[in-house]
């Protein structure tokens, strides 16, 4: 009797894991209306998803459907499915790429394309970068910028309805840094934009500036924060959140990588201790160096 309880009580347990791994929610993108978006998904059955849009859109799928995708990882941003159908609009075959050109694709990261065609009896070579990117206001979209044949001149340096400066274009041509930028839509509206040079391109190239709906090791930034960065200042930031409680960085953004860079506090002040005392060393080798030459 004892070993017919344990056994049922067992089989329960069994069936209530089993249960709960069934219950499990699933990251999802789904086609619906030619448009791929994401959403959650939880198992109703061997055969059928149960999935729940960003907008709160129910409904049950096959889980064999070809308007069904499940995401790879969390840092996929869009489906394999709009991207192969996106690049091949850009005449790039996306099943040809390598899986790593795939996955960085999807993740919503810039790729360099280079490929030749004939044309008038010669070769000719086609280069051109392509990114997923995604507006809250017009849904997902390829950016494809192409090679110019020559370096972009300050006359042609214009973005957004935006005609940069010479100091604009200086700053990132001659001296490789990024700017901050007011653009305008044809319908007035104005908005930030960060911009720098791309050598691979001959052009300036554009990305989306920073703003409060940014985050930050699951921090938003503040508007203050945001705007800094967005100048390409170092910025302070504390983290509240944390495990080990409140931590500082210093913080820079880089654009081309779309990547913050962070450095917590206590290593920023021994690097700019160590700075200091190179230059105070050097100065010292400096004023030395004279009366050694002199002396041989």
């Amino acid at each position: 009797m004892l070993v017919t309880q344990k056994y049922l009580i067992k089989n329960s347990l069994t069936i209530k894991n089993h249960s709960k791994m069934e219950k499990q929610v699933e990251k999802v993108f789904v086609k619906l209306n030619q448009a791929w978006q994401k959403g959650d998904a939880v198992a109703v059955n061997d055969t059928t998803y149960k999935v729940k849009t960003a907008d709160n859109l129910t409904f049950e799928i096959d889980k064999q459907s070809e308007y069904l995708e499940m995401q790879k990882s969390p840092a996929q941003r869009f489906a394999l499915g709009e991207a192969k159908e996106r690049l091949e609009g850009a005449y790039i075959s996306f099943a040809k790429l390598p899986e790593n050109v795939q996955d960085a694709i999807v993740r919503g990261e810039e790729y360099l394309h280079k490929s030749a065609y004939p044309k008038d009896g010669v070769i000719k070579e086609s280069v051109k970068m392509v990114q997923m990117v995604y507006s809250p206001t017009s849904g997902s979209r390829l950016d494809v910028q192409i090679k110019r044949k020559e370096e972009v001149t300050l006359a042609q340096a214009k973005a957004y309805n935006h005609q940069f400066t010479q100091a604009e274009f200086d700053k990132m041509v001659n001296e490789g840094r990024f700017v901050s930028f007011e653009g305008r839509s044809s319908n007035g509206e104005s908005f930030t934009k960060l911009a720098y040079y791309e050598p691979k391109l001959n052009d300036i190239r554009t990305k989306s500036a920073l703003s409060s709906s940014t985050y930050l090791y699951g921090q938003q930034l503040t508007q203050e924060q945001a705007d800094s960065l967005n100048q390409g200042k170092e910025t302070k930031i504390t983290i509240k959140a944390t495990k080990k409680g409140p931590l500082t960085y210093m913080v820079s953004y880089s654009p081309r990588a779309e990547r913050f860079i962070t450095k917590s506090l206590e290593k920023a002040k021994v690097k700019d201790m160590e700075t200091k005392d190179a230059i105070t060393v050097s100065g010292e080798k400096k004023k030395k160096q004279p009366s050694n030459a002199i002396s041989m």
